[in-house]
């Protein structure tokens, strides 16, 4: 994995806390846009191999990016919760 894509894997997850955490209105569409973005950016930029020769692979890796990014964004919304 290169460093490119750890980076953008992990600017995902802070951006699905961040929108669980700060955002109100629409904390959804951004969390699933921040996530989208960046898992796809990992891998088209950081991993091309995987993604050009193994599709599967990388939509699995995607998946599992997703769900992951999914449970930060719970846990963001939790805290944002227990702040009040």
């Amino acid at each position: 994995m290169t460093a490119l894509a750890a980076f953008l894997f992990l600017l995902g997850f802070a951006a699905s806390w961040v929108a669980g955490r700060y955002v109100a209105k629409g904390a959804t569409a951004v969390q699933g846009g921040a996530i989208g973005i960046c898992g796809v950016a990992a891998l088209v930029v950081g991993l091309p191999e995987l993604w050009e020769n193994h599709l599967i692979w990388a939509l699995v890796a995607l998946l599992i990016y997703g769900l992951i990014g999914a449970l930060i964004f719970r846990s963001g919304q939790g805290a944002r919760e227990r702040a009040r």
